[in-house]
């Protein structure tokens, strides 16, 4: 699947589709998997779009040498093993996991699994939406 992104001075667009159509794309190759880094130009994060049809994984397990990772489980269920320890994981869980702690998800037997993971360097958030925030007057155009 190949993204195309609108671009301009402050801000960069790109659509994935329904998340039934990431679904469709897993035929071909058992996962679906679309990293957005350099179709939006991200510079403090890596995000990437996944769908595995049922009772798919990766391959292998890995870890980080410094990034943390958020998994946002959109839609489906299946299981998350970190370290030693097997959670279930279904439409609306979210996980962080620390750099050293081994993982993998997978999806389960009669169910697909469509998730975001979010990827950013532990430790580097500095300021957040309170602290960075400016609040600004203004309406809808149209």
């Amino acid at each position: 699947m190949s993204l195309t992104a609108h671009k301009s001075k402050t801000f960069v667009h790109a659509d994935l589709g329904a998340l039934d159509q990431l679904l469709q794309n897993t035929a071909e190759d058992q996962r679906s998997k679309q990293f957005l880094r350099d179709t939006l130009g991200l510079t403090g994060m890596e995000v990437s779009v996944t769908a595995y049809p049922p009772n798919t994984s990766l391959p292998f397990f890995h870890k980080h040498k410094q990034n943390e990772e958020l998994y946002i489980i959109l839609k489906g269920k299946g299981q998350m093993q970190l370290d030693d320890e097997l959670i279930e994981v279904q439409e609306g869980s979210v996980i962080r996991v620390l750099p050293d702690c081994s993982r993998n998800l997978r999806s389960g037997p009669d169910s697909e699994i469509v998730f975001v993971c979010i990827q950013a360097r532990e430790n580097s958030l500095e300021q957040c939406t309170a602290g960075d925030g400016i609040r600004l007057e203004g309406k809808f155009a149209g």
